[in-house]
């Protein structure tokens, strides 16, 4: 191995143990139940931070589109919480209090298999947000749960979000219900054609039932749907054998190997450049969280610091940044004033 190839080596381990040290600081910030029981690759903590950052609704501003379910006739309870849903989503609000709790509290490391992920969510990317009659109040982390409540399903996008039912808390088999999946292939059928199978012969004597479904899927076990004739795979690409997300899986692995090309790269920079420049022969580069939110490549012997770009499209940089720390999750790690954070100030 070359000199070159060696260096790249080292510095891609020290940025993957800084990514390591950043994320569970990041896990401990929001909170997040973290185990480590399960071994196997699963306690890994980038694991856990993408299983949260991927559920996790970013608030923004959103178009509200509804299935053929709508309008609904509810109890004025739930009702009054649609509406608050609905103006949240409107107006760019947090609706993330009134998520499950397994947000954070269901653990990619958690000896339970069965409380992982959101296999729902997992599966066909769709959400669920409580409607109780009550706004959530200063400081409380989720709303209140009424029992038996009421429930929104929905599929959040950047700018939409898709309105597919509203069901009660307290139905058998809720999470796994496959007419909430019909209701939204039939109703937005050119967004559902991504996930059509092509299959042919594929001719079973009859469907899994609810409760066949959520066996499978408790098992690690993925099985596609049939609409009219034609069958369909989750968007959310389902669960690992597991019993934890593919796409977070997918998401951390991307995470590790731009790692490796952010590393790679680093010494091409001006930044690099600069630091030689100065005289420092052997630079000893790390990652770091900024205190206003971003992350930064810190240069230990010049104490200088390069903060890293998020705006630039097509740019490894940018993409590795926001895959790994999306702005939403870094604002509040910054505003919530975290120590002991190995962070510097601006440079």
């Amino acid at each position: 191995m070359n000199k070159e190839k060696l260096a790249n080596e080292e510095l891609a381990k020290t940025f993957r143990q800084n990514i390591d040290e950043i994320t569970e600081k990041a896990i401990a910030a929001y909170g997040l139940t973290y185990t480590q029981s399960a071994g196997a690759g699963l306690d890994a903590p980038l694991l856990r931070w993408c299983d949260f950052i991927l559920r996790y609704i970013p608030p923004a501003k959103r178009q509200i589109f509804v299935s053929n379910k709508f309008p609904l006739t509810l109890p004025p309870e739930p009702e009054m919480g649609l509406h608050r849903i609905e103006k949240l989503l409107i107006q760019g609000g947090d609706v993330n209090p009134y998520q499950s709790k397994t947000l954070t509290e269901f653990d990619t490391s958690s000896v339970d298999r069965r409380k992982r992920t959101d296999g729902l969510w997992a599966d066909w990317g769709i959400h669920h947000l409580h409607l109780p009659l009550n706004p959530v109040s200063l400081g409380q982390a989720y709303s209140d749960r009424p029992r038996p409540g009421w429930l929104l399903f929905l599929k959040v996008y950047a700018n939409a979000v898709l309105f597919i039912d509203v069901r009660k808390h307290d139905e058998d088999n809720l999470f796994v219900l496959h007419e909430l999946v019909e209701t939204y292939i039939r109703n937005w059928p050119d967004d559902a054609e991504r996930y059509r199978l092509e299959v042919l012969g594929l001719d079973w004597e009859r469907s899994p039932t609810d409760t066949e479904r959520k066996q499978l899927r408790d098992a690690g076990m993925n099985v596609p749907l049939e609409v009219d004739g034609k069958f369909y795979i989750g968007p959310g690409m389902g669960v690992t054998s597991a019993v934890t997300s593919l796409n977070a899986s997918r998401l951390c692995a991307r995470i590790r190997s731009y790692t490796y090309f952010v590393a790679k790269e680093v010494t091409r920079t001006s930044f690099a450049q600069k630091i030689i420049s100065k005289g420092v022969e052997s630079p000893e580069f790390q990652l770091v969280f900024l205190l206003e939110g971003n992350l930064g490549i810190h240069e230990k012997v010049s104490n200088e610091c390069w903060h890293i770009p998020r705006d630039r499209s097509n740019d490894l940089f940018s993409i590795w940044h926001n895959d790994f720390m999306p702005v939403g999750q870094a604002k509040r790690l910054s505003n919530i004033g975290l120590n002991p954070w190995d962070s510097i100030e601006s440079l």
